[in-house]
C-alpha cells in the first residue's frame, strides 16, 4: 500500500455512502419511477427483478478487476459510469424512447454498482489493517444505511414535491413525473460525478496482487501483476517487457481466472455432503421467497390508487415511509438481531429469526383488506414489518458467513450472496403477474404462504451451537 494515503476517515463514509445508493436507485427508485411513468406492476417487477443479475453472476468477473488495474482505479471508473447512467435516465426520461433507454441506462447502472462493490470492498482490505477493519465496519455500515435514507427518503420526498408543483403549474400526470424524476437522477448523476473526481483524489493507492492458479488445490500461486514474461517465457523479476512484448498479466491471468473460478466452485459445493448442500441451498433460495416478492409490490401498493385496492399515498408519504420510518427500524431491528444472535447463538435463534421476519408480513393482509388512510396506522404496520425483517435477516445473514468459513471464505461468500440474489430475482419476476391476477390482499395472504418452507427446512441444518455467540 502506498504510504502517503490518507485518512480512512476522508474515504470510508463517502466510499461506502456510494456503494449503496447506486444498489438502491436500481431497486427501489427504478421501481417507483417505472409505475409513476405509467407501467403495469407485472411489468415494472419483471423488468427491475432482472436488475438483479449482475449481483447474482458478479463471483464470474470479480477476479477480472485483480487482473486489470489497480481497486482504486475500478472504484473511479464504476463511479462515473453510474453518473452517466443515472444521467441517461434523466436525459432520456422525457422522450418517447424513454422505456428502452431508461432500462438500458439502470441497467449499465446495475452493472456498475455491482463492480463497485467488489473493488470497494476488495480496496478496503487492503488499505486496512485487521484492526482498523474491525474498527470501521460499523462506520461503513453505519454510512451505507445513510445512504439508504438520501436515496430513498430524500430522492422520493423532493420527486413528489417537483410533481405535486409540476401538476399545479398545469402539466399532465406523465410528463410531470418524466419532469421531477429527471431532476432527480440529474442531481444523483452530479453528485457521484463529484465523488468519482474526490475519490480519484483521497482514496488510496493500492499495489494489488494477482492470484493466477494454483499448483494444487491447497496452493496459490501468486504473481505481481506488474511482472512481464522473459525471452523463455517465464516471468522477468525487473518488470520490463520481452521482444515478444507478451505480459504475464495476460498469459498466466487468464488461464489463472478459468482454473482459479473452477476451483473456488469445487472446493465450495465439496465442503457439503449431498444432503447438505440440498439443504443449504433449498434454505438459501426459500428463505427470503416471501420478502422477494413482497419487496416488489409493497410500495407500489402504498401509492396504488384506492380504486385499484391501494392506499393512494403520495411519493411523500411513501418516501416518509419506506426512507425514514422505514429504515429506522430496519437498522434498529438488525443491531438488535446482532445483540440476540451475540448471546444466544445463531442455531438456537435462526427459528426465532424467522418468525420474526416472515410473521410481520400479515400486516398487509391488514392494510390491503382495510385500506385506511390513517397514517399513523400505516406508518407503525411497515415500521412492524421492517423491524421484524432487520431482526430477522441478522440469521440469514450469519449463515451464509458460517457456510463460507475456511480458507476461501471471501469468494465462498461471494458464491452465496450470489444465490441469495438469484433466489430474489426469480421470485421478484412472477410478483406483479401474482398480484394483478390475485388482486392485493389474496396477494399478500400468497407472500405470507411462501414464508412458510424455511420453517421446515431450518431444524434439519447442521450448525455449530458456538457459532455467532461471543
Amino acid at each position: 500500500m502506498d504510504k502517503r494515503q490518507t485518512t480512512p476517515w476522508a474515504w470510508i463514509p463517502t466510499l461506502y455512502m456510494a456503494e449503496g445508493a447506486p444498489y438502491f436507485a436500481v431497486n427501489t427508485l427504478a421501481m417507483l419511477f417505472l409505475s409513476e411513468m405509467g407501467l403495469s406492476n407485472t411489468d415494472v417487477a419483471l423488468y427491475t427483478s432482472w436488475m438483479y443479475l449482475p449481483w447474482v453472476i458478479k463471483p464470474f468477473w470479480s477476479p477480472i478487476l485483480d487482473l486489470f488495474g489497480s481497486k482504486k482505479m475500478w472504484v473511479v471508473v464504476m463511479q462515473f459510469i453510474v453518473a452517466i447512467a443515472l444521467g441517461g435516465v434523466a436525459f432520456t426520461a422525457p422522450c418517447d424512447f424513454w422505456l428502452n433507454a431508461s432500462l438500458a441506462f439502470f441497467w449499465l447502472c446495475a452493472f456498475a454498482s455491482a463492480t463497485h462493490d467488489i473493488a470497494a470492498d476488495g480496496l478496503y482490505i487492503l488499505a486496512l489493517d485487521t484492526n482498523q477493519q474491525s474498527f470501521f465496519v460499523g462506520i461503513r455500515n453505519t454510512f451505507y444505511r445513510i445512504s439508504t435514507v438520501l436515496c430513498q427518503w430524500g430522492c422520493l420526498v423532493l420527486a413528489g414535491q417537483l410533481f405535486e408543483q409540476n401538476t399545479v403549474d398545469g402539466m399532465d400526470v406523465i410528463p410531470a413525473h418524466a419532469s421531477a424524476w429527471s431532476t432527480v437522477f440529474y442531481i444523483m448523476a452530479i453528485a457521484f460525478l463529484f465523488l468519482s473526481v474526490y475519490h480519484f483524489a483521497f482514496l488510496p493507492n493500492d499495489k494489488k496482487r494477482l492470484e493466477i492458479g494454483r499448483t494444487s488445490d491447497d496452493e496459490m500461486l501468486s504473481v505481481e501483476t506488474y511482472g512481464r514474461t522473459s525471452q523463455n517465457g517465464r516471468t522477468s523479476q525487473n518488470g520490463r517487457t520481452s521482444q515478444n512484448g507478451t505480459d504475464a498479466q495476460n498469459t498466466l491471468g487468464l488461464d489463472g481466472i478459468a482454473a482459479s473460478l473452477k476451483n473456488n466452485f469445487k472446493s465450495f459445493f465439496a465442503k457439503f455432503t449431498s444432503r447438505e448442500l440440498i439443504l443449504a441451498l433449498l434454505f438459501i433460495f426459500t428463505y427470503r421467497l416471501g420478502e422477494a416478492q413482497l419487496g416488489k409490490i409493497a410500495q407500489l401498493f402504498l401509492k396504488d390508487t384506492y380504486e385499484n385496492g391501494g392506499l393512494g399515498l403520495s411519493l411523500t408519504d411513501v418516501g416518509n415511509i419506506y426512507g425514514l420510518v422505514g429504515v429506522i427500524a430496519l437498522m434498529t431491528g438488525g443491531v438488535l438481531g446482532g445483540i440476540a444472535v451475540s448471546r444466544y447463538g445463531l442455531k438456537k435463534m435462526m427459528f426465532p429469526m424467522l418468525l420474526f421476519m416472515n410473521i410481520p408480513n400479515v400486516v398487509y393482509i391488514f392494510l390491503s383488506s382495510t385500506q385506511t388512510a390513517f397514517l399513523p396506522t400505516i406508518y407503525t404496520m411497515v415500521a412492524i414489518e421492517q423491524f421484524g425483517y432487520g431482526f430477522g435477516f441478522t440469521a440469514f445473514t450469519l449463515y451464509l458467513v458460517y457456510i463460507s468459513q475456511g480458507k476461501y471464505s471471501t469468494t465462498h461468500y461471494a458464491i452465496c450472496t450470489g444465490l441469495m440474489a438469484l433466489g430474489m430475482m426469480i421470485p421478484g419476476m412472477i410478483a406483479g403477474y401474482m398480484q394483478e391476477t390475485l388482486g392485493y390482499t389474496n396477494f399478500f395472504v400468497w407472500v405470507c404462504i411462501c414464508t412458510i418452507p424455511p420453517f421446515f427446512i431450518a431444524p434439519l441444518l447442521k450448525i455449530d451451537r458456538e457459532f455467532g455467540v461471543k
